[in-house]
């Protein structure tokens, strides 16, 4: 009897301690559930995340900097030389000398032409005493003709002998002068200011008639010539501030002349530019001239970090669109029509204002909701 009442009690009091288990085990999670509902209903919505967003408009078309290259030339380039052969005496300058216009370059020997000089003029004194003697006689003759002691013939003969002598003088002057000149012609004389390039003689060099002693360019102005398609002529004279580069510096230009006819091989026509470099442009080099092309095209300009490579080569953006929701990113398919440095003009399926994130494309996904941070219009 003591056995079952024991068994009875063990299993009252199991019941009882089940149950207080029981209850204490709801409660225990009641309070738990409450206080998450409580922490879930304070702790603040997520932030999201802040990105910079440029507006871009619509464009009825676009502006693009063609370059045309040319070549840097003299103004003038003359090959001097001698007129007349000779030896040399004297070079006065060497390759790369600056000289002032009228500076001596070079001299010929003229020894010989101041013998024939000397010579000419000896011939005329003498010629002169014979025509003073001509004029004596003629006088004395026509003397004798009005007193009727000589004859006509006599005082021809004399006159025209006097007139003969004369002649003989004015023909012998002219062989002076011509010697004279000769000896000017056998002194080179720069003709502008320039700088000596290529020098063909040495002295004590015998030359012929027109053999190059030196070549000269001019300094004054450099020019640069740029071949031009015939239809750009006419927005290269409305152009008003044009511009010449020679490695990356840019400096003015102005048109010399637009040569009339057009080159059969290339199609183009030869433009003169008067250049005006900071520094003189070694001639031959290469320089190139900038002229915009306004071209009908609508489409937006876009920053070049706003581009997102996609498939098969194509280009997207990422464009910002409203909705009741916030600020949400939309991958746009774009075609990229003309690229700068900076930025890139593009066509694409866009409204005529539009939103889009300008760089760190990296850091967001298409339907990712984000914070607008303006940065302005491209």
């Amino acid at each position: 009897m003591k056995t079952e009442s024991a068994i009875v009690i063990s299993r009252q009091t199991l019941r009882k301690a089940g149950a207080f288990v029981g209850v204490a085990g709801f409660i225990a999670l009641a309070t738990i559930g409450l206080h998450m509902r409580a922490a879930s209903n304070d702790a603040p919505a997520p932030r999201l995340l802040p990105v910079e967003v440029k507006t871009i408009k619509l464009q009825p078309n676009y502006m693009v900097q063609e370059f045309y290259t040319g070549r840097v030339e003299a103004r003038q380039m003359v090959n001097l030389a001698f007129e007349q052969p000779g030896k040399v005496a004297e070079i006065a300058v060497d390759e790369g000398d600056f000289v002032q216009s009228g500076a001596l370059i070079a001299k010929l020997d003229t020894a010989l032409l101041e013998a024939s000089r000397d010579q000419t003029a000896a011939s005329i004194r003498r010629i002169e005493a014979q025509v003073e003697l001509a004029l004596i006689t003629e006088k004395r003759q026509k003397t004798l003709f009005d007193q009727g002691h000589s004859t006509e013939q006599r005082y021809d003969e004399a006159r025209l002998n006097r007139e003969a002598l004369q002649a003989q003088i004015a023909e012998i002057k002219a062989a002076l002068r011509t010697i004279e000149i000769n000896i000017e012609k056998s002194s080179l004389y720069a003709p502008f200011n320039a700088q000596v390039g290529v020098r063909n003689a040495d002295t004590g060099s015998v030359l012929n008639a027109g053999m190059a002693v030196v070549t000269l360019l001019e300094t004054t102005v450099q020019q640069a010539r740029v071949s031009l398609p015939s239809d750009r002529i006419v927005a290269l004279r409305a152009e008003k501030n044009l511009s010449v580069s020679f490695r990356d510096e840019p400096f003015a230009a102005e048109i010399a002349a637009v040569r009339a006819d057009i080159n059969n091989t290339t199609r183009t026509q030869d433009v003169l530019l008067n250049i005006k470099p900071d520094e003189p442009i070694p001639f031959g080099e290469l320089v190139e001239l900038s002229l915009p092309e306004t071209r009908v095209q609508s489409g937006y300009w876009v920053p070049v970090e706003a581009l997102v490579e996609g498939k098969k080569g194509l280009w997207n953006i990422f464009a910002v669109e409203d909705d009741a929701k916030g600020s949400r990113i939309a991958r746009r398919s774009v075609e990229v029509i003309y690229a700068e440095t900076s930025r890139v003009f593009v066509t694409a399926n866009l409204t005529e204002t539009a939103k889009l994130v300008g760089s760190g494309t990296h850091r967001v996904v298409p339907g990712q909701y984000i914070e607008q941070l303006d940065s302005g219009e491209d």
